[in-house]
């Protein structure tokens, strides 16, 4: 595990992307493979997202440390008024994040997306092509 974090976000039905950063575990075979299991539903996604960050990621966003819900920090999570702004501020991003996660609607239906911040391709990919 690295000291890096990773993020999580979600586009939202108007659009705009909403996002929380994940403090522990955000690697392809532990985060990535819990949202592609667990995480198929809208609903349950922007369930976990409005939680704001997270310590660690469950396979529900009940079984999720959330630092507001759980530590009484304050509710933190970032909001960006578009994909193209989102990836923008997300592209060279290697000096805190390790991956982003992003599910989003692509080829027509939602999906994950997943961006590897350290890989010179910072090209956001469907997740589950690199988990096959």
């Amino acid at each position: 595990m690295t000291d890096k974090q990773s993020m999580i976000a979600v586009q939202e039905k108007d659009n705009t992307i909403t996002s929380l950063l994940l403090d522990r575990g955000g690697e392809l075979a532990n985060a990535g493979k819990t949202l592609l299991d667990h995480y198929q539903d809208y609903e349950r996604v922007l369930r976990l997202v409005n939680l704001g960050d997270l310590k660690t990621l469950g396979d529900s966003p009940e079984k999720s440390y959330a630092y507001a819900r759980d530590g009484h920090d304050d509710l933190i999570k970032e909001n960006y008024p578009d994909i193209e702004v989102f990836d923008r501020a997300t592209d060279f991003q290697d000096d805190y994040l390790d991956y982003c996660y992003l599910y989003c609607k692509f080829e027509g239906e939602f999906m994950w997306l997943v961006r590897d911040c350290s890989a010179d391709d910072r090209q956001f990919k469907p997740l589950k092509d690199l988990l096959k």
